[in-house]
């Protein structure tokens, strides 16, 4: 993997497939990312369509969050979006 600030679109893909996972079953999963790091990620998501903050989403997050093809469930409060 590259640097382990970076995600890459399969894992964040992987991470919005599995709401119902734990952030310590992911870590399991992603060797790479730990649970600070996944759940970090899942309240960037919740904040994504809640309206706040995502400063911890990258470009790629963000456009694969706002493509209207995909719809995700929220893994912090389960609404769909």
């Amino acid at each position: 993997m590259t640097d382990k600030s970076e995600w890459v679109e399969g894992e964040f893909v992987l991470l919005l497939s599995r709401p119902d996972l734990a952030d310590d079953g992911f870590a399991d999963i992603i060797p790479d990312r730990d649970k600070e790091d996944i759940g970090g990620v899942r309240a960037a998501v919740h904040g994504f369509h809640a309206g706040g903050d995502t400063s911890m989403l990258s470009e790629m997050m963000l456009s694969l969050l706002g493509s209207k093809d995909t719809l995700v469930t929220c893994p912090i409060c389960k609404v769909s979006f």
